[in-house]
């Protein structure tokens, strides 16, 4: 089993997903074309820590929040510090009991505004993991905001034009979730860093759960 996981609860998967499907779905603006726009989106990641009897590290994802102050375009979405502060204060006024764990962004595929034909297209160039400029904008939360920031998850939506069914599964050793939804294929994909150490983790030893998809604790064996 891998040493590190990742819980995500019913709420922070409906916020989280409804979000990215929001911004990717919903006309915000159009191009001269005539062609729409679709925008990623950012928010918060709220929870608690747990150690298993093994030692294997538990971050529960309890709650997901939407950014509406974040600068939201078709490649990069901007947060706003104040935005952050804002929420600390109410969290911990309302909600002591959960913590500051990350953020999660979207990152928005189609055929027609960046050719990326088909899922095994955006899979092969691995379009659904971090960008550069992710782990750099990871790196300013924790050096130069001093955040505890260990949570950073990507949900990437991809708009198919030939539906052909493909089953919910897990891939890069578990620390990313496939799933289908009307036309669309959605990843889940997290990255976790422990320590001070930028970039010590990320994805290596992380396993994905999300119970509302089926992939719960049960599901993981002893390897």
């Amino acid at each position: 089993m891998n040493n590190t996981i990742v819980s995500i609860s019913e709420h922070a998967f409906f916020t989280i997903v409804t979000s990215a499907l929001e911004a990717y779905k919903v006309d915000h603006s159009k191009l001269e074309d005539g062609s729409e726009v679709r925008l990623e989106t950012f928010g918060n990641l709220w929870g608690f820590e747990t150690i298993t009897k093994n030692g294997a590290v538990i971050y529960h994802i309890s709650s997901a929040d939407v950014s509406t102050a974040a600068s939201r375009e078709k490649g990069q979405v901007i947060p706003k510090d104040d935005a952050y502060a804002l929420k600390q204060k109410f969290v911990d006024y309302f909600f002591p009991e959960l913590k500051f764990l990350g953020d999660y962004h979207s990152h928005p595929y189609s055929k027609q505004e960046d050719r990326v034909n088909t899922e095994l297209d955006l899979e092969r160039n691995e379009l659904y993991r971090f960008s550069d400029g992710d782990f750099k904008s990871a790196r300013y939360e924790q050096e130069d905001q001093s955040k505890d920031y260990r949570i950073g998850m990507v949900v990437t939506v991809f708009q198919r034009d030939d539906c052909v069914f493909r089953k919910d599964q897990w891939m890069d050793d578990r620390s990313c979730i496939r799933f289908q939804y009307d036309s669309l294929t959605i990843w889940l994909k997290g990255y976790v860093w422990m320590g001070s150490d930028y970039r010590k983790r990320a994805d290596k030893k992380v396993t994905l759960l999300c119970p509302t998809l089926g992939f719960s604790v049960r599901d993981i064996r002893e390897e």
